[in-house]
């Protein structure tokens, strides 16, 4: 089965095993609604526990949880850090949305064939995600919107990049 992290847990509030959790999803309210099961995962993706929501409340940027198998502080404590991950699921996406997992790892090509690099990584800023490509010299930033991206084929493990002079 393959998972998705949702979230970190970096602190605990109150005595009741209330935890404070940083979001890396875009779907917050689905993710963490009343009922949902999050999945504390070892190193080799194996479910280590399977925690239900019972509460959850935004907190700003943040979400605050509190889980129907953890009733104290200390049960709390022994949490803090890991990752919150569900059971990914394509329905959430809609045509032309992809997971920032799914283009980690791609080949970046201009639209002339070119080869730009592999994306290592997807970044969030207010605006837009941006795709960290590794260069032969450097890391490249380039915006994950129409203007710049032209196809993404998870298929064949490659990404297009419009051709813009001075872009890289």
């Amino acid at each position: 089965m393959e998972y998705l992290s949702v979230g970190k847990i970096v602190r605990t509030i109150g005595l009741k095993g209330e935890v404070k959790v940083f979001p890396i999803t875009h779907f917050r309210d689905s993710r963490f609604k009343k009922g949902s099961h999050v999945f504390l995962l070892d190193n080799n993706n194996n479910v280590l526990r399977d925690l239900t929501i019972k509460i959850h409340k935004k907190n700003g940027d943040c979400d605050n949880l509190i889980f129907n198998e953890i009733s104290s502080i200390e049960e709390a404590q022994t949490i803090l850090g890991q990752y919150l991950n569900v059971i990914k699921d394509n329905s959430f996406l809609k045509k032309g949305q992809y997971f920032y997992s799914d283009l980690e790892g791609l080949e970046a090509y201009f639209d002339n064939g070119e080869h730009i690099g592999k994306v290592i990584k997807v970044e969030e800023f207010n605006k837009y995600a941006t795709l960290r490509i590794k260069t032969k010299s450097k890391d490249a930033l380039v915006p994950f919107v129409n203007a710049f991206i032209g196809d993404v084929d998870l298929d064949n493990k490659k990404i297009i990049v419009k051709y813009i002079e001075g872009l890289l």
